[in-house]
């Protein structure tokens, strides 16, 4: 049987990595109030309400269609 990941659990594999993604996984590593979920619209919405940043933002969605269709076969 196949477990699929959550994005956070996904995106916390990068922590380590020099780039925004492994940024924005040191970020999500520290706030204990990010959603550990699948779904986008979960993600995006407490990402919008907490105040990110827009750079943040656009690591998200892009790291975020990196997940999808890494998790999507």
């Amino acid at each position: 049987m196949i477990v699929l990941l959550t994005y956070k659990e996904w995106l916390l594999k990068f922590i380590d990595v020099d780039l925004p993604i492994g940024d924005i996984a040191q970020d999500v590593a520290l706030d204990k109030d990010f959603p550990n979920t699948k779904d986008y619209d979960s993600i995006f919405e407490y990402l919008t309400t907490t105040g990110s940043a827009d750079s943040f933002m656009r690591v998200f969605e892009y790291s975020y269609k990196m997940y999808y269709e890494s998790t999507q076969k």
